[in-house]
Protein backbone atom coordinates (compact mmCIF):
# COMPACT_ATOMS: atom_id res chain seq x y z
CA UNK A 1 0.00 0.00 0.00
CA UNK A 2 1.34 3.43 -0.94
CA UNK A 3 0.85 5.76 2.03
CA UNK A 4 1.98 9.39 1.91
CA UNK A 5 2.14 12.28 4.32
CA UNK A 6 1.72 15.90 3.30
CA UNK A 7 3.13 17.61 6.41
CA UNK A 8 2.80 21.28 7.24
CA UNK A 9 1.40 23.84 9.64
CA UNK A 10 -1.45 24.76 7.26
CA UNK A 11 -1.75 28.13 8.97
CA UNK A 12 -3.98 28.48 6.92
CA UNK A 13 -4.40 25.93 4.13
CA UNK A 14 -4.13 27.62 0.74
CA UNK A 15 -5.36 26.91 -2.77
CA UNK A 16 -1.78 25.87 -3.55
CA UNK A 17 -1.92 23.17 -0.86
CA UNK A 18 -5.25 21.92 -2.18
CA UNK A 19 -3.90 21.75 -5.73
CA UNK A 20 -0.95 19.61 -4.61
CA UNK A 21 -3.24 17.25 -2.68
CA UNK A 22 -5.59 16.86 -5.64
CA UNK A 23 -2.65 16.08 -7.94
CA UNK A 24 -1.26 13.54 -5.43
CA UNK A 25 -4.51 11.62 -4.88
CA UNK A 26 -4.20 9.34 -7.94
CA UNK A 27 -0.66 8.33 -6.94
CA UNK A 28 -1.30 7.08 -3.41
CA UNK A 29 -3.69 4.72 -1.65
CA UNK A 30 -3.81 6.99 1.42
CA UNK A 31 -2.68 10.55 2.02
CA UNK A 32 -2.38 11.98 5.50
CA UNK A 33 -2.52 15.76 5.54
CA UNK A 34 -0.62 16.10 8.79
CA UNK A 35 -0.38 19.20 10.92
CA UNK A 36 2.98 19.20 12.65
CA UNK A 37 2.94 20.81 16.06
CA UNK A 38 6.03 22.83 16.89
CA UNK A 39 6.09 24.39 20.35
CA UNK A 40 8.69 26.93 19.17
CA UNK A 41 6.46 28.28 16.40
CA UNK A 42 3.79 30.95 16.82
CA UNK A 43 0.63 30.24 14.83
CA UNK A 44 -2.01 32.73 13.72
CA UNK A 45 -4.80 30.17 13.98
CA UNK A 46 -5.45 27.67 16.78
CA UNK A 47 -4.84 23.99 16.07
CA UNK A 48 -8.55 23.13 16.30
CA UNK A 49 -9.37 25.78 13.69
CA UNK A 50 -6.73 24.45 11.29
CA UNK A 51 -7.93 20.86 11.77
CA UNK A 52 -11.55 21.90 11.19
CA UNK A 53 -10.63 23.76 8.00
CA UNK A 54 -8.60 20.84 6.67
CA UNK A 55 -11.32 18.32 7.48
CA UNK A 56 -13.87 20.52 5.71
CA UNK A 57 -11.73 20.99 2.59
CA UNK A 58 -10.68 17.31 2.46
CA UNK A 59 -14.15 15.86 3.11
CA UNK A 60 -14.74 15.12 -0.59
CA UNK A 61 -11.66 12.91 -0.89
CA UNK A 62 -12.09 9.33 0.33
CA UNK A 63 -8.38 8.54 0.63
CA UNK A 64 -7.29 11.76 2.37
CA UNK A 65 -7.14 11.92 6.17
CA UNK A 66 -6.28 14.78 8.53
CA UNK A 67 -3.96 14.07 11.45
CA UNK A 68 -1.96 16.03 14.03
CA UNK A 69 1.49 14.96 15.20
CA UNK A 70 4.37 16.17 17.33
CA UNK A 71 8.04 15.48 16.90
CA UNK A 72 9.88 14.39 13.80
CA UNK A 73 7.89 13.77 10.65
CA UNK A 74 9.91 10.59 10.03
CA UNK A 75 8.70 9.17 13.35
CA UNK A 76 5.10 9.95 12.46
CA UNK A 77 5.67 8.32 9.06
CA UNK A 78 6.95 5.19 10.78
CA UNK A 79 3.95 5.13 13.15
CA UNK A 80 1.43 5.19 10.28
CA UNK A 81 3.60 3.07 7.94
CA UNK A 82 3.96 5.83 5.37
CA UNK A 83 6.68 5.41 2.77
CA UNK A 84 6.35 8.79 1.05
CA UNK A 85 6.35 12.47 1.92
CA UNK A 86 4.64 15.00 -0.35
CA UNK A 87 6.20 18.43 -0.71
CA UNK A 88 5.40 21.38 -2.94
CA UNK A 89 8.01 23.47 -4.71
CA UNK A 90 7.32 27.03 -5.82
CA UNK A 91 10.83 28.14 -6.71
CA UNK A 92 14.54 27.31 -6.60
CA UNK A 93 14.82 28.42 -2.95
CA UNK A 94 12.11 25.92 -1.98
CA UNK A 95 13.99 23.22 -3.90
CA UNK A 96 17.32 23.90 -2.17
CA UNK A 97 15.72 23.78 1.27
CA UNK A 98 13.45 20.79 0.57
CA UNK A 99 16.25 18.80 -1.10
CA UNK A 100 18.33 18.92 2.09
CA UNK A 101 15.38 18.00 4.30
CA UNK A 102 14.47 15.19 1.89
CA UNK A 103 17.96 13.71 2.05
CA UNK A 104 17.98 13.85 5.86
CA UNK A 105 14.50 12.31 6.05
CA UNK A 106 15.60 9.53 3.71
CA UNK A 107 18.55 8.69 5.97
CA UNK A 108 16.75 9.04 9.32
CA UNK A 109 13.54 7.52 7.94
CA UNK A 110 15.40 4.57 6.41
CA UNK A 111 14.20 4.97 2.85
CA UNK A 112 11.34 7.43 3.34
CA UNK A 113 11.02 8.98 -0.11
CA UNK A 114 9.97 12.56 -0.83
CA UNK A 115 7.80 13.22 -3.87
CA UNK A 116 8.00 16.80 -5.09
CA UNK A 117 5.16 18.56 -6.85
CA UNK A 118 6.08 21.71 -8.71
CA UNK A 119 3.48 24.42 -8.17
CA UNK A 120 1.22 25.26 -11.04
CA UNK A 121 1.98 28.80 -12.26
CA UNK A 122 -1.27 30.19 -10.84
CA UNK A 123 -0.22 29.12 -7.31
CA UNK A 124 3.50 30.03 -7.44
CA UNK A 125 3.07 33.26 -5.50
CA UNK A 126 0.91 31.82 -2.71
CA UNK A 127 2.34 30.94 0.69
CA UNK A 128 0.70 30.63 4.08
CA UNK A 129 3.11 33.31 5.35
CA UNK A 130 1.91 35.85 2.80
CA UNK A 131 -1.74 34.86 3.32
CA UNK A 132 -1.35 35.38 7.09
CA UNK A 133 0.05 38.88 6.50
CA UNK A 134 -2.87 39.77 4.23
CA UNK A 135 -5.32 38.44 6.85
CA UNK A 136 -3.62 40.47 9.60
CA UNK A 137 -4.01 43.54 7.40
CA UNK A 138 -7.68 42.72 6.82
CA UNK A 139 -7.10 42.26 3.09
CA UNK A 140 -8.82 40.12 0.48
CA UNK A 141 -7.55 36.53 0.48
CA UNK A 142 -10.41 35.11 -1.58
CA UNK A 143 -8.13 33.95 -4.40
CA UNK A 144 -5.56 32.39 -2.03
CA UNK A 145 -7.65 30.10 0.20
CA UNK A 146 -10.49 27.65 -0.49
CA UNK A 147 -13.89 29.36 -0.65
CA UNK A 148 -15.22 27.79 2.56
CA UNK A 149 -12.20 29.09 4.47
CA UNK A 150 -12.51 32.53 2.92
CA UNK A 151 -16.16 32.73 4.00
CA UNK A 152 -15.20 31.61 7.51
CA UNK A 153 -12.38 34.16 7.69
CA UNK A 154 -14.68 36.89 6.45
CA UNK A 155 -17.24 36.07 9.14
CA UNK A 156 -14.85 35.51 12.06
CA UNK A 157 -12.04 37.94 11.29
CA UNK A 158 -13.87 40.64 9.35
CA UNK A 159 -11.52 40.58 6.40
CA UNK A 160 -12.39 41.99 2.98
Amino acid sequence: MKIAIFPGSFDPITTGHVDIIKRAIPLFDKIYVAIGQNSQKKYLFELKQRVDWLENVMSDFDNVFVEVYEGLTVNFAKDIKANYLIRGLRNASDFDYEKTISQLNNIIGKGLETVFFISQPEFNHISSTIVREIIKGKGDVSSFVPESIYLDLKQKYYIS
